[in-house]
């Protein structure tokens, strides 16, 4: 910016005769200003588009700016140490937890949900500007994959089985609610995502476990029917799970943006 300004003295200069009056001393302010908006604004990734706090559709500028952002978290932001969140890694999960000899034991691990990207923004209302948002998103379908240890009893039947698992949720409704708060960083104001919470309702959805009973195609199949019939119940216990990672890896991605960027520059 510096070097605009001399430049635009150096230009002046040349000129018969450079007199600061009020309208050129007006004119210099409206131009300094300018160009301090510019280098802010040049600053700005092209996936952040800022709203302001003035603007009569806010709403619908908030739902642009995160439609932007959408195809950047699909596939990751190297420069923010972001990862996709297509697939979403979401770890190891404990689906449910049995008393020895009673019910079902059930751990996952390395699970990976595909389609979290491809959600449709439905309903977003603006709280508390630049601090609380709430809104609700659509989740056609997502599959999930990853490896799974089962241990126990269904329909008096022993389980023990190790290996993929895979699962299939469709019409999925998810509703997120974010808190911001305010912290200094490097002299400057900058938000951070204090609190988020996610909870998802699914619709349908299967699962299958391969290799129970050791590879036992009809057994395996008499099983997985069973748990798929009592599907309710089990997305009871794992829904829970999912939400809980969710909340983590978005609110890390949150923060990893809003740490990057002053809360005047996101939130003027």
């Amino acid at each position: 910016m510096l070097d605009l300004i001399i430049d635009f003295l150096q230009y002046s200069s040349c000129r018969k005769k450079f007199t600061m009056n009020k309208l050129n001393a007006s004119w210099l302010l409206v131009t300094l200003m300018t160009l301090r908006v510019t280098a802010e604004t040049v600053d700005l990734p092209e996936y952040l588009h800022v709203c302001h706090r003035e603007d009569p559709k806010l709403t619908e500028c908030m739902k642009e700016s995160i439609e932007t952002l959408r195809p950047y978290l699909a596939r990751g932001i190297p420069e923010l140490d972001i990862p996709s969140i297509d697939p979403i890694h979401l770890g190891d999960l404990i689906v449910a937890e049995s008393v020895p000899g009673q019910g079902v034991s059930i751990s996952a691990k390395d699970i990976k949900a595909y389609g979290p990207s491809n959600f449709k923004l439905k309903k977003l209302t603006v709280v508390e500007y630049g601090k609380i948002y709430s809104f609700e998103l659509e989740l056609p379908h997502l599959y999930v994959e990853g490896r799974y240890v089962v241990d126990g009893r269904i329909l008096l039947l022993p389980v023990k089985g190790s290996g993929k698992f895979t699962g299939n949720f469709t019409q999925g409704i998810g509703s997120v609610r974010i808190k911001g708060d305010r912290k200094r960083i490097n002299g400057k104001d900058h938000l951070s995502l204090a609190k988020l919470d996610i909870k998802i309702r699914v619709s349908d959805g299967r699962v299958k476990l391969e290799n129970l009973f050791g590879g036992d195609r009809v057994l395996g199949e008499i099983i997985n029917e069973t748990i798929n019939q009592n599907f309710n119940l089990l997305s009871t216990e794992l829904i829970p799970l999912i939400e809980k990672a969710l909340q983590r890896i978005f609110k890390r991605t949150g923060n990893k943006i809003l740490e990057r960027f002053p809360e005047e520059v996101l939130f003027p």
